[in-house]
């Protein structure tokens, strides 16, 4: 998985792990700031709802990097996971969105 950066360096922020369609998604993710060998890990799940389609989204691994990293932005766990959360709900709107 990449990512085309200002000034059109391509990043590879993540490798696709698991691929079970049309149930589960799963990939690593890192960020430019990490070390090579450090990565987190997303879980995309995908249950079908009467007509729709209930999509989750679990991030892992946090607890691997470090306080000082430039992916906490100095913030406690809490307060990491909260803002996680909203930067997954908002990708995942956007997508909603498009596809509308």
């Amino acid at each position: 998985l990449t990512e085309t950066l200002a000034g059109g360096k391509v990043f590879e922020f993540g490798r696709i792990t698991a691929w079970e369609p049309p149930v589960r998604l799963q990939f690593s993710w890192r960020q430019a700031s990490f070390p090579p060998e450090l990565h987190t890990e997303v879980e995309v799940r995908f249950e079908a709802v009467g007509e729709e389609t209930r999509v989750s989204v679990e991030h892992r691994g946090f607890h691997q990097v470090p306080a000082e990293s430039a992916a906490r932005h100095g913030f406690p766990d809490a307060l990491l996971l909260g803002r996680l959360a909203e930067y997954w709900r908002a990708q995942l709107e956007a997508v909603r969105t498009t596809l509308s």
